[in-house]
């Protein structure tokens, strides 16, 4: 950690040392953890969006900002956006930084619930630590550490593209889903929105070249999302 701390100089060294222990759970409350996350979410966001044209949706807030006024714990802030990706994606950086991308979005069309339902899923990725756990890799941190006012590195921007297409495991996947049905419920959702949303990508197809086969290359079957999805609905029924 020395090293790290004559790199960055005496001032700012204490704040990315810091946010890397706690990020690590090394050390720290709840609230420094929240702070830790969001200070490093913001030079990942920041790469991110050197790379990938991303803007802000008044649809796309207003179903945002449903859900975020259900979430238990205020502390935790967040911001979406949608990106230029071209993919039928969308991803989650540590401290609530989430994007949608254009495709996905327009793909949804006016379903409201398919829509709140990514954006619940997403932000489930990052209240259980997903995001954290996919983003915190040494290389990529001291990328990011050397950030300065010139812009973010092309390899550092090119690292966070490829992390945020990789996706979780299946259990991450099957949680934050349960999640998303309980969120949009709470919102006012319809939370079935989910399983239509899945039904529209099996539509999309799921071939090897294409940018849905390769985004959930590494996600739970379409059809088993939907199944326990309608599972958890009736469960809260």
């Amino acid at each position: 950690m020395r090293g790290l701390a004559y790199m960055l100089g005496r001032k700012s060294a204490p704040l990315f040392m810091k946010a890397t222990w706690v990020m690590k759970s090394l050390a720290g409350t709840d609230d420094e953890k929240i702070d830790a996350e969001r200070q490093m979410g913001r030079l990942l966001s920041c790469a991110y969006e050197e790379k990938i044209r991303c803007n802000e949706n008044n649809r796309l807030s207003r179903i945002a900002d449903r859900l975020a006024d259900h979430l238990r714990n205020k502390q935790r802030k967040h911001v979406f956006k949608l990106d230029a990706s071209g993919e039928l994606n969308a991803c989650a950086i540590p401290g609530g930084f989430i994007y949608l991308s254009e495709k996905l979005f327009d793909c949804c069309g006016e379903d409201v619930d398919a829509i709140a339902f990514v954006l619940a899923h997403e932000i489930a990725h990052g209240i259980h630590g997903d995001a954290n756990r996919r983003f915190l890799n040494k290389a990529l941190v001291n990328g990011l550490l050397r950030f300065r006012a010139r812009g973010m590195s092309p390899l550092v921007q090119q690292a966070v593209s490829q992390l945020i297409r990789q996706g979780y495991s299946r259990e991450q996947e099957f949680r934050a889903d349960r999640f998303a049905v309980a969120l949009t419920k709470a919102a006012g959702f319809d939370p079935t929105g989910g399983c239509r949303l899945f039904s529209m990508l099996q539509k999309a197809g799921s071939g090897e070249t294409s940018s849905i086969g390769v985004y959930f290359s590494s996600h739970p079957p379409l059809e088993s999302r939907i199944l326990r999805i309608r599972k958890r609905i009736q469960e809260l029924a």
